[in-house]
């Protein structure tokens, strides 16, 4: 069966043939995750664009949404979703002008920043749902249940490994 990923393999292949020792298991395994995630970034930013969102606006609503009193501070949702200060301010402004988010000075520490989830927001988190949970029911559904939590043990075993490496 050929897929997407067929001419990145047969390049690492090559490769392979070229340089003694290169580990390549390894590469077409960072390589095959990286492909599935733009894939599957690519198939989600489609569902989502009905909505004018993509995943990275849509991955700040969620962890907003899943967050006792539907609250962040804007480093907390920076460590939620992974993007860097600089681009958490960018969708911020963005969710702000949707009004999908509203943005306060904290009431411990009026210095500090707090998110929210707007009611607008809360309201559009409930109606991409579906297309969501359609979209990753196309991607994952076709796996048993343990079939899922053994390469959810797997994924958390190389991140595990990332975490111990950050800079």
């Amino acid at each position: 069966m050929t897929d997407s990923f067929h001419e990145v393999e047969q390049r690492i292949a090559v490769t392979r043939k070229r340089l003694r020792g290169y580990p390549h298991q390894q590469v077409m395994l960072a390589r095959l995750v990286a492909h599935v995630q733009k894939r599957q970034s690519d198939l989600c930013n489609l569902a989502l664009k009905a909505y004018d969102l993509n995943m990275v606006t849509y991955t700040a609503l969620m962890m907003l949404y899943g967050s006792p009193n539907q609250t962040l501070t804007p480093s907390e949702l920076s460590q939620a979703t992974g993007e860097k200060p600089t681009n958490v301010t960018r969708v911020c402004d963005e969710l702000l002008a949707k009004g999908l988010i509203e943005r306060s000075a904290g009431t411990e520490d009026r210095r500090k920043v707090v998110l929210r989830l707007s009611a607008a927001g809360e309201q559009l988190v409930k109606r991409f749902q579906p297309d969501i949970w359609q979209t990753l029911e196309r991607l994952y559904g076709g796996f048993t249940d343990s079939q899922t939590e053994a390469l959810t043990a797997l994924l958390r075993q190389v991140l595990v490994r990332l975490d111990q490496t950050s800079p």
